[in-house]
């Protein structure tokens, strides 16, 4: 059984990563008029979200969400989100530091809720430490994402993601639970496909693979839905299962097979972990 255990950990860990290393820097910006002429530097666009919807009370509600990740050139650093109002001027979206993948780079993420603010529609990302500006630009293209329905742009080099806001562990009965898979995967890029969670709940001493399935939309909310595939070739798949009360905790991580090749969501080698909510 330690045998299989090992071999488990070594798959989720080790196989092919959510996506490829930063390109290393190559030119540094300082002002950002030079935004739209410049090219990626030691930060890359994870993926992008920003979706809205009406309320009964007649305004809009809106909720943004972005990952990053930079290299850690330096203790002191500030990244950002800057992106182009409706009004044609250019403002600024913190994010906050999430977690380090190693000692070389970090994650840095936001979630935003805002009621009747304008959407982001172009953007890039902005990396400022040691006194000097970077820039994701997406190649001199700036990136843009659409308001409902459309769900995440990726970057460039993510395949596989975990939609870890509608993965959870919910009450199902007094005897079960439900576990509830949601992931995104860039759909365009091969015709052969499978997408699966291996998950344990007793800490890897057992695992299981649960098979997903594709979703032409997936509304958790009235007015919260999203197609798929979306404009940007981004497919949700989606899955449960049930497991026992007495779990508290299930470990999981995702691979899409495409084509012959495995790519891993596995947290960046931490695998996720949720427990049940009550």
């Amino acid at each position: 059984m330690k045998k299989i255990i090992y071999l488990l950990i070594f798959l989720v860990v080790s196989s092919c990563a959510v996506e490829d290393d930063f390109i290393e820097s190559q030119e540094v910006t300082d002002t950002i008029e030079e935004v739209s002429s410049k090219t990626m530097k030691p930060v890359t666009l994870i993926k992008a979200w920003d979706h809205n919807m009406n309320l009964d009370s007649g305004e809009t509600f809106f909720l943004k969400k972005f990952t990053v990740k930079v290299a850690n050139l330096g203790y002191e650093k500030k990244v950002s989100i800057y992106h182009k109002k409706q009004s044609g001027d250019w403002g600024e979206i913190p994010l906050s530091y999430s977690f380090n993948i190693d000692d070389q780079s970090e994650i840095w993420t936001t979630r935003l809720q805002t009621i009747g603010t304008e959407y982001v529609k172009e953007f890039v990302v902005k990396y400022e430490v040691n006194g000097k500006t970077y820039w994701d630009n997406n190649n001199g293209e700036n990136y843009w994402v659409f308001t409902r329905p459309q769900g995440y742009r990726f970057g460039d080099n993510l395949k596989v993601s975990v939609d870890q806001e509608f993965s959870k562990i919910y009450y199902h009965s007094n005897q079960k639970r439900s576990f509830n898979i949601l992931v995104d995967v860039k759909g365009n890029i091969g015709d052969n496909k499978e997408v699966g969670v291996v998950y344990t709940t007793d800490n890897w001493a057992s695992y299981q693979f649960l098979s997903l399935e594709p979703r032409s939309d997936y509304g958790p909310v009235p007015g919260y839905y999203v197609i798929s595939p979306n404009y940007f070739g981004i497919e949700r798949w989606h899955n449960s299962v049930l497991i026992d009360k007495e779990v508290d905790a299930v470990e999981y991580a995702v691979v899409y097979k495409v084509d012959g090749v495995d790519y891993w969501d596995n947290n960046y080698g931490r695998n996720y972990r949720i427990s049940k909510e009550f």
